[in-house]
């Protein structure tokens, strides 16, 4: 089975939610919606995460819908 982390970081003085999937490494960001950025493994075009610019202005989580691989485990750290 395979295990992958999601972190989730939000930086309050310039409204950016970013979300990152499994192992960090080098990627590249494609906008795939207005302010919506899509970010992919250089090497293998594997989906690493997601950049949302003015999150607050969009609506916050309520209006926010990203498909995330099904391969994703949600735990909390201790």
């Amino acid at each position: 089975m395979i295990q992958n982390n999601l972190e989730i970081y939000y930086d309050t003085e310039a409204d950016i939610l970013e979300i990152f999937i499994g192992e960090p490494s080098e990627c590249f960001f494609d906008e795939i919606d207005n302010d919506l950025f899509e970010g992919r493994d250089e090497k293998t075009n594997e989906l690493k995460g997601f950049k949302i610019f003015n999150f607050r202005k969009r609506g916050g989580m309520k209006d926010i819908r990203i498909p995330l691989p099904a391969n994703v485990k949600i735990e909390a750290l201790d």
